[in-house]
């Protein structure tokens, strides 16, 4: 990272941003999972021909969209911390005040965000443990131990630049 240390906020500011909203679409669309997991579930426990032949293919892509938003989140942000430990804290302090104030309030939200997915996510496999599907649940939780834990480091990162502010 080249860059100013205003600028670098304002970038770190925009990506929780953007991950939060990213995040919120991907429990909207889990959620509407779930729902269609419930008719597939009460399908199979009938013994009724499931009729929703298309819902593995499309679980199983939004869990890769999710492991790609916990990825690149990853890598951004790890490029940062390391940006941040080189950084000048005098010159952080003095001009990224109320920005570092505005990121800790979306980073709080992001968590939220991180918390909701899951919920959703332990939801749908308390459901989805009895019907006979693959559906990448390795995939799924990895990916939301990588959020979690992506979350803490910025909410820490957060907290460790308050510090200096």
């Amino acid at each position: 990272m080249t860059s100013t240390p205003e600028e670098t906020v304002k970038r770190m500011a925009e990506e929780i941003e953007k991950s939060s909203s990213s995040l919120h679409g991907l429990n909207v669309k889990l959620r509407g999972y779930y729902d269609r997991l419930e008719v597939i579930y009460k399908q199979y426990r009938r013994r009724v021909p499931v009729k929703d032949l298309s819902f593995q293919e499309e679980f199983r892509a939004a869990v890769l969209e999710l492991k790609t938003l916990a990825d690149e989140s990853n890598d951004f942000w790890q490029g940062v911390r390391a940006y941040f430990r080189s950084l000048n804290k005098a010159e952080l302090a003095a001009n990224s005040r109320m920005n570092v104030k505005q990121m800790n309030i979306s980073a709080l939200a992001f968590n939220r965000q991180v918390d909701e997915l899951y919920t959703v996510v332990k939801n749908i496999q308390t459901l989805a443990k009895d019907v006979p599907m693959r559906l990448n649940w390795w995939l799924l939780e990895a990916s939301c131990e990588d959020l979690t834990k992506i979350t803490s480091r910025v909410l820490f990162l957060i907290r460790d630049m308050e510090k200096y502010l």
